[in-house]
């Protein structure tokens, strides 16, 4: 555990300040990367001149944003990120306050049990002002921000601040590191159990449960499960299959997450550009931005469902996290759509 001091604060702020005249256009995340720090530490220098610091009603600030109207939601790991523009229409919280749900052009699965702290910050660049509310989980790495738009009512932004400003504004903060993840079974389980967990299963939402009562990685599950099931494919077959899906026009469903959060796109898309090493998607109302030289796996995923077979494309990093899902558009009880099966098939025999 970490403990981010008042003084430690002051000094990180003067580094930041120096950093930022040198490098202008660095982002906060890879600043914080390059000092050393979390990103929520850095966000914590600005307290008290663009920086608020807000309560830890985080599901009632979630729900309370459908009446400031569209803005931009932004969720991201290290190698994809996902803004979508919209609503947060009906923002649910259940699980006895530790899940959260909301359906609609922001379409997001919470994990509140991963968020610690909230703050709303305001940037200025000559002209240009950027509101926003971001949420830090306990490693001081962001989860989930919020970004007003031109469509946005700034005067019930400004209401929601005050509504969840904390009484409690010091820049102090602990923060932990990620614990390691436990897998009880790992190289103990055989390639026939797997096969015959994966077989049982009648909805892709149930895949976490049959992992857990494995005891295995998610991809040691793929690993084991055969060909049929779950394919290895190229690194360059994540990319295309973008590109096929921009081409032939099939709607697809994008799922980005880290610890607290999957945010989802779904429909198709049409403007893509190589930038760099980032491969991006920049339709009205959808971007998405990912890092295409940091993946390490991609996987053609087969799950049996009440419905048939689902199919899907996941894309891991180094450190064996699933960074970018991809799904063909579906709703649950509808078959899978063949032109997106037809897509996959033609990938799996590239």
């Amino acid at each position: 555990m970490t403990q981010v001091t008042t003084n430690a604060l002051g000094e990180l702020k003067n580094s930041w300040t120096k950093l930022k005249s040198e490098q202008p256009k660095l982002r906060i995340r890879n600043a914080a990367d390059q000092l050393g720090v979390s990103e929520l530490e850095l966000i914590l220098t600005g307290l008290g001149d663009n920086v608020i610091r807000l309560d830890t009603r985080h599901g009632e600030l979630l729900q309370a944003l459908e009446q400031v109207g569209s803005v931009m939601a932004l969720s991201r790991n290290d190698q994809v990120v996902h803004e979508k523009h919209g609503v947060y229409t009906d923002f649910k919280v259940a699980g006895k306050g530790k899940m959260g749900i909301c359906l609609g052009d922001i379409d997001l699965r919470v994990f509140f049990s991963h968020w610690k702290v909230a703050v709303a910050v305001i940037e200025s660049s000559g002209e240009t002002v950027r509101r926003s509310i971001q949420f830090f989980d306990s490693t001081g790495s962001a989860v989930h921000k919020v970004y007003c738009t031109a469509n946005t009512n700034e005067a019930k932004w400004s209401e929601l601040i005050d509504q969840f400003t904390s009484q409690e504004q010091s820049a102090e903060v602990e923060l932990n590191e990620v614990p390691p993840a436990d897998y009880p079974n790992a190289g103990q389980v055989e390639s026939a159990a797997v096969r015959a967990e994966w077989e049982g299963i009648k909805d892709v939402h149930h895949f976490q449960a049959m992992l857990k009562r494995l005891g295995i990685s998610r991809l040691e599950a793929l690993d084991l499960v055969g060909d049929d099931y779950a394919k290895r494919l190229p690194l360059n077959q994540a990319e295309q299959a973008l590109t096929l899906a921009q081409e032939r026009q099939v709607p697809i469903m994008a799922f980005v997450g880290n610890r607290g959060i999957v945010q989802i796109h779904t429909g198709t898309i049409n403007k893509l550009l190589r930038t760099g090493p980032w491969f991006n998607v920049l339709d009205p109302g959808f971007n998405l931005h990912f890092d295409t030289e940091t993946i390490t796996q991609v996987w053609l995923v087969r799950r049996p469902t009440a419905e048939g077979v689902v199919t899907s494309l996941e894309i891991y990093n180094g450190k064996d996290d699933l960074v970018l899902t991809l799904f063909g558009e579906r709703k649950p009880g509808q078959d899978e759509r063949a032109d997106w099966r037809e897509l996959v098939a033609d990938l799996e025999q590239a």
